[in-house]
């Protein structure tokens, strides 16, 4: 598996608005472990990115600065956005993987319609890191 911090700023896929949508590849934890997350908020990926991280809550259970993966701007971004988030962490092993510091779910295996569109939009967006793992 190759490292998908050299992704950096994905495609801008502006539909009319100026709210981004982005997903933080990750935060790397002083044991190595990879946080994922997202974030969203008016500004550039970077500033958005920059705010997120300073109220983060993993930044006091030492995890460094964040990276972009991707990100995307318009109504369908959200969903694509969530979508990857959980293709990430299932790409670093899933919750419970040495790997990952995430505890729970970016999707839950509960919402079995949502979670599936989400991992096709983020597919359609993205390209496919893992494959589906809800319900």
């Amino acid at each position: 598996m190759s490292d998908h911090a050299d992704h950096g700023v994905g495609s801008d896929h502006g539909v009319g608005s100026d709210h981004g949508v982005g997903s933080g590849d990750h935060l790397t934890g002083l044991d190595g472990k990879i946080y994922v997350g997202r974030t969203s908020g008016f500004g550039t990926p970077e500033q958005i990115l920059k705010k997120r991280f300073n109220s983060h809550h993993m930044r006091g259970k030492g995890f460094g600065t964040p990276k972009i993966d991707v990100w995307v701007q318009g109504a369908m971004g959200k969903p694509a956005i969530r979508g990857r988030e959980q293709q990430l962490m299932d790409y670093y092993g899933g919750v419970g993987s040495p790997r990952l510091g995430n505890r729970i779910r970016g999707v839950s295996k509960l919402r079995v319609v949502t979670g599936r569109v989400y991992h096709e939009l983020s597919n359609r967006f993205f390209g496919n890191i893992a494959p589906y793992t809800g319900y």
